[in-house]
């Protein structure tokens, strides 16, 4: 077994340390748990909290950070917790309040860039250079209602693909959603040879203790399948694989009124909602450009052209 070295940070084989990892060029820091095993294995680091308002994620590898100890361990593990501080704390949507970039658009971010390059620098120079595996636990902000999926690198190339699509699967989530996306956290991952995928487990800013043991006992599973924890993955049920996601955003400023509910299902041409505005005059519409499962809907009456308003799988 090797020492496990991130930032200032040197962890020997059999150490479990906790503290806050400095921001590359920086002030900031995030919160850090860095696991050493006690025997060989593969190196999985684990995010939540790249966005301020999304709860169950940051509170499961909070716990999980404080359970997990190196004797249960082959092989190492690093857990953010949350890796946007600064987002959490002001309970912003997507954005920022340092500098008003969304760090999930971010990576592989930039060492003297913005606040939020920087952290998207920090984790992608430190921690994917040296991973095998990755998660990243996302949930519903404070104004998205979602039903329960996971999204993965489908367009990384078909090993990587393929091995971060069956991990995806033991997360316990009903669908499972090729993404193709490349500067959000796990696709810049992928793009570096990382299999990995982005849990959405929870919704509208809130967190349960339902939401936050299922995410545990997923990451748990996916822990076992990677040979780091000992034992076999639990049984899920098997999910729906769905090819892509496809968001609509609006294209008005004014009052969203959906017409569709997380987790139904829309034929093409079924409408979606309409935006109208302050006096309720229609600004526009939006309609299902082909078949598929509503997977979120901004649950806000405010809405800014740009932004999204709903997400087919």
């Amino acid at each position: 077994m090797e020492k496990f070295c991130v930032g200032k940070f040197t962890v020997e084989p059999g150490d479990k340390l906790q503290g806050l990892l400095e921001v590359v060029n920086s002030d900031l820091t995030m919160p850090v748990t860095l696991i050493n095993g006690t025997r060989q294995g593969k190196t999985v680091v684990i995010a939540s909290g790249v966005h301020g308002g999304e709860y169950p994620g940051v509170e499961a590898a909070i716990r999980l950070a404080r359970e997990l100890e190196p004797a249960q361990v082959a092989g190492r593990i690093a857990l953010l917790h949350p890796v946007n501080v600064a987002a959490f704390q002001a309970k912003a949507q997507y954005i920022s309040p340092l500098d008003g970039k969304n760090l999930n658009r971010s990576f592989p971010g930039k060492a003297c860039g913005t606040t939020t390059e920087r952290i998207a620098y920090t984790i992608s120079s430190q921690l994917f250079t040296q991973a095998d595996f990755f998660m990243d636990l996302h949930s519903g902000d404070i104004h998205e209602g979602l039903i329960q999926f996971v999204l993965y690198p489908a367009g990384a190339g078909e090993d990587i693909a393929e091995a971060s699509r069956a991990a995806a699967a033991l997360l316990g989530v009903p669908y499972v959603v090729g993404s193709y996306s490349a500067n959000g956290t796990f696709g810049c991952a992928a793009s570096m040879g990382v299999p990995g995928f982005l849990g959405e487990i929870g919704n509208l800013g809130l967190w349960s203790e339902e939401e936050v043991t299922k995410y545990m006992s997923g990451i748990r599973n996916v822990l076992k399948s990677l040979g780091v924890l000992d034992g076999e993955p639990e049984s899920v049920p098997t999910p729906e694989f769905l090819p892509r996601m496809l968001g609509l955003n609006a294209e008005q400023n004014g009052c969203w009124y959906p017409c569709v509910i997380p987790g139904q299902h829309v034929k093409q041409g079924d409408k979606l909602g309409e935006i109208r505005d302050y006096f309720g005059q229609k600004l526009g519409e939006y309609f299902a450009s082909q078949d598929g499962v509503v997977l979120y809907v901004i649950s806000s009456l405010a809405i800014m052209e740009g932004e999204p308003i709903v997400a087919l799988g």
